[in-house]
């Protein structure tokens, strides 16, 4: 559990993160330090920071390892899987729903959505309450021990405090960086957002610019308009989603709570229960507002560094 640097993009942004350490309310301070610009380097190999803040308690995993071990633990359990089964239609209410799905028709008591930022026209009251913003990631070619070692001392992830953030970190086994972030205010493909995050990974790394990269991916994160993942029933569906860019860990969790509130059981509670679900005028589940917003942070992150 390496722990995880969030580095400051302006020296505001660290004065900031210094004051948030300090003021953390009794009771939930967590295990964290400052390291300033001049000491910088011991945490990562270059100096377009202003210093940052080590999270110590923070941890990272391997997410497809992880959904291989779930998927295994549910198929040992009991659990009926079908792969590539979309789900074209719901009709029916509480204890009596019938599902159309690409491979025949199901009927279920309970119906769980947990579709994140996938969620479709099936589903019209959820998709206006979530909106999908596309993250992208890339993965260089396996890089020199030595070189890896200077750009990254520790085995820590890295985020900072652009509102357009970037996060990255080497591979598990120090071969490669993993580096991910918003390259356009709209949506596009791997294919063109791969050449711009090289370029974005070159701007804090100029050691890298004669580096390929070996991967471009990308997926698809839901935000809320609270910022709040939601849990909850909608007319007998449940649903659990919007976890805003934390999935793998609030979907684990709200995953077994929605599981738990199924079977009836008081241990499913949470302090999410109850809130209402917003939504916006003229918001159908597209957010046309995005690149708009997008730019207007982007500017907003150049004009304070």
């Amino acid at each position: 559990m390496p722990g995880r640097f969030h580095a400051a993009h302006t020296p505001g942004e660290y004065e900031a993160l210094a004051r948030e350490i300090e003021a953390a309310p009794k009771g939930l301070e967590e295990p964290a330090h400052v390291v300033p610009r001049a000491e910088q380097r011991r945490e990562l190999g270059t100096d377009v920071y202003h210093g940052g803040l080590v999270m110590e308690a923070h941890a990272s995993l391997d997410p497809g390892g992880y959904h291989q071990g779930l998927l295994e633990r549910a198929l040992a359990a009991g659990a009926t899987v079908i792969p590539h089964c979309k789900v074209t239609g719901i009709t029916g209410e509480a204890e009596a729903f019938e599902l159309a799905t690409a491979k025949g028709t199901v009927r279920a008591r309970d119906v769980v959505v947990a579709t994140n930022g996938y969620t479709s026209a099936l589903t019209p009251w959820l998709r206006r309450r979530v909106i999908p913003i596309g993250s992208y990631i890339i993965a260089t070619e396996p890089l020199e021990p030595g070189l890896m070692d200077s750009l990254f001392p520790t085995q820590r992830v890295v985020s900072d405090t652009r509102k357009v953030v970037y996060y990255y970190r080497p591979s598990p086994d120090r071969t490669r960086i993993l580096f991910g972030g918003r390259v356009t205010s709209g949506e596009t493909s791997p294919l063109h957002s791969g050449g711009l995050l090289r370029d974005d990974l070159i701007g804090i790394f100029p050691e890298l610019k004669k580096t390929r990269i070996s991967h471009s991916w990308m997926g698809f994160v839901a935000y809320t308009f609270d910022e709040l993942s939601h849990i909850g029933k909608h007319e007998g569906i449940h649903y659990a989603m919007g976890y805003c860019g934390s999935g793998v860990g609030m979907a684990s969790y709200l995953g077994t709570r929605v599981g738990q509130q199924v079977l009836g059981l008081e241990e499913g509670r949470t302090a999410l229960d109850g809130l209402a679900f917003q939504t916006r005028p003229l918001y159908t589940g597209k957010p046309w507002f995005l690149p708009l917003t997008v730019a207007y942070y982007r500017w907003r992150d150049g004009a304070a560094a």
